[in-house]
């Protein structure tokens, strides 16, 4: 089979390079209640075993306002220049939030 030749990030939209540089500084994943400890991180994706799964997460930013006690769905990604973000439910596992460094 015959392959072009790839021409770099240009070959991207800017939504398929963004994507690639997510996560390229690694992560923290909270499994249950708890938080991640202060640090820079550029966004939030919550994962679970149905999409009718929830969490409440709150975070505190290095710039803007904080989120205080907000539910997210699976599937949700948030973008943003956190400094702290908290799960405070579900406690049980089923929900897990990966946590981006950036």
């Amino acid at each position: 089979m015959a392959r072009g030749k790839h021409k770099g990030i240009q070959n991207y939209t800017v939504q398929e390079s963004n994507n690639l540089l997510l996560g390229q500084l690694g992560f923290k994943e909270l499994t249950a209640a708890g938080n991640t400890g202060d640090g820079h991180f550029v966004a939030f994706y919550v994962t679970g075993k149905a999409t009718s799964d929830d969490c409440t997460i709150e975070a505190t930013t290095h710039v803007g306002d904080d989120l205080t006690a907000c539910k997210f769905k699976t599937n949700s990604l948030v973008y943003g220049p956190f400094k702290k973000i908290t799960m405070s439910s579900p406690t049980d596992g089923d929900v897990h939030v990966i946590c981006y460094y950036g």
